[in-house]
C-alpha cells in the first residue's frame, strides 16, 4: 500500500514529457556542448561541464555554479548550485551550501522525508533511510512505496534492484514487491525473468520461487537471453537454457552473448562467431570481436578495430579504437541506432554503417546519444 506523507504544503508537479530528440554530449577545447544525430550542433561547446539531457533539461556548469538549460541553451534554472544531477520523474538532486536536496522543474525546493540524505531517482523511485538505518523507497510525490526494510538496495535496472537483508541478497521491483527472497550470498541483475544467485560456492538460476541448481558452474554474469545464458564451467565457457540444460557445451576459452543469432567465441587466442546450433560460421581469425548489431555489422579487431558483415566481409576498415565490451557484460559498443562511437588519432566521433563520419567532425570526447 502506498502511504501519502504531507510536508508543510509542499508538493511536486506531475509532468508529462514529450519524447526528447536524441543528443550526444561532446567536448571541444575543454568546453562541453551537444550534437544532433545529423552531426550539427544543438548546443555549441560553451560549458565547463554538463550532464546528459533528461526530461527536456540539461544540468550545466558554467565554471562557478550548476544550473539547468533547455535544448537551446536557454537557462530554465539559473546557475546557483555546487553540484547538480539530471532530472528524473519531474525532480532533480542539487547540492547547495547546506547539502543535497530536491528541486522541481521550476527550481522550487522540495522537502525530503529522509533526515539523513537524499538519493537520485531512477525507475520512478528513490531510496530513503529512517532512524533504524534501513532503506526503503519513495516516489516523486514523496509517498512511501516501500517502508525501510532492507540494509542495502542497489540502483534499479529496468525496474528491478538487488536488495540485502542480514547479509543475504534478493531482488525487488520498483513497486517494492519482493521478486526473489533475500536468501543468497550473492545475486546478479534480474532480467528476462531470471537471475543468477549463489549460496556459498553453489550457483543457481532463480525465477520467482523456482530455483535450479547448477553443479560445477564457476561463473555467470549478466543474463541477456533466457535461451542462451553465457556460463563458465572450469576454465571453459558455453551456453545454457533457463532450465539449466546445456544448449552449447562449454568448449570455448571465452565468449560473448548472442545477438542477431550469432555469438563471438574465442579459441586458441582468436575470436570468431558461432550460430545458435554451435556451428562456427565465421572462423576464429580476430584478436577480439564484439556481438553483431541489428544493422548487421560487428566490431572486430586486427591491430585496430573495424567492422565486418555476417559474411565476414570487411565493410569498415581496421583503423579505429573503441572501448571494447567486457566479457559477460552487456554490450554497449559497436553500432547503436545506426551509429558507432569510434576513436581515430586521439579524437572521438561517430560513423554510420558506410563508415562516413557524422558531421565530418571529430571531438576531444563524445558520449553516446541519449534521449
Amino acid at each position: 500500500m502506498i502511504k501519502r506523507l504531507a510536508f508543510g504544503g509542499l508538493f511536486i508537479l506531475s509532468c508529462s514529457f514529450a519524447s526528447a530528440q536524441q543528443l550526444a554530449r561532446v567536448q571541444e577545447k575543454g568546453l562541453v556542448g551537444f550534437i544532433n544525430k545529423d552531426g550539427s550542433f544543438q548546443i555549441t561547446p560553451q560549458f565547463k561541464n554538463a550532464q546528459d539531457q533528461s526530461e527536456g533539461k540539461i544540468a550545466v556548469y558554467d565554471g562557478s555554479r550548476w544550473g539547468f538549460v533547455d535544448k537551446d541553451a536557454n537557462y530554465i534554472i539559473q546557475p546557483q548550485y555546487v553540484n547538480a544531477k539530471s532530472f528524473s520523474q519531474g525532480m532533480a538532486m542539487v547540492k547547495s551550501a547546506s547539502g543535497w536536496l530536491y528541486i522541481d522543474s521550476l527550481g522550487q525546493e522540495l522537502k525530503s522525508i529522509s533526515s539523513k540524505r537524499v538519493y537520485e531517482f531512477n525507475d520512478g523511485v528513490a531510496f530513503y533511510r529512517d532512524a533504524t538505518n534501513l532503506v526503503g523507497l519513495i516516489n516523486n510525490k514523496q509517498e512511501v512505496v516501500l517502508p525501510p526494510t532492507y540494509d542495502v538496495i542497489r540502483p534499479f535496472k529496468d525496474g528491478y534492484a538487488k536488495v540485502a537483508k542480514n547479509k543475504k541478497w534478493g531482488v525487488i521491483d520498483n513497486q517494492g514487491k519482493e521478486v526473489v527472497a533475500p536468501n543468497y550470498d550473492d545475486i546478479g541483475d534480474f532480467n528476462v525473468g531470471l537471475v543468477w544467485a549463489k549460496k556459498q560456492n553453489n550457483w543457481f538460476l532463480v525465477s520467482g520461487q523456482k530455483e535450479i541448481a547448477l553443479p560445477g558452474i564457476s561463473k555467470i554474469e549478466h543474463i541477456e537471453n533466457s535461451d542462451f545464458i553465457l556460463v563458465q564451467q572450469g576454465n571453459k565457457v558455453g551456453f545454457m537454457a533457463s532450465d539449466g540444460k546445456w544448449v552449447i557445451p562449454a568448449t570455448y576459452d571465452d565468449a560473448r552473448n548472442f545477438q542477431e543469432g550469432l555469438a563471438p567465441v574465442k579459441l586458441n587466442g582468436k575470436w570468431g562467431y558461432i550460430d545458435t546450433t554451435g556451428k562456427m560460421v565465421i572462423p576464429t581469425a580476430y584478436q577480439d570481436a564484439l556481438s553483431f548489431s541489428p544493422e548487421g555489422l560487428a566490431a572486430v579487431k586486427e591491430g585496430k578495430w573495424g567492422f565486418i558483415d555476417r559474411d565476414a566481409k570487411v565493410v569498415i576498415p581496421f583503423q579505429y579504437e573503441i572501448t571494447a565490451a567486457l566479457t559477460f557484460k552487456k554490450q554497449e559498443k559497436g553500432f547503436i541506432d545506426g551509429l558507432a562511437r569510434v576513436k581515430l588519432n586521439g579524437k572521438w566521433g561517430f560513423i554510420d554503417t558506410k563508415g562516413n563520419l557524422l558531421g565530418n567532425k571529430w571531438f576531444d570526447n563524445a558520449e553516446l546519444f541519449q534521449n
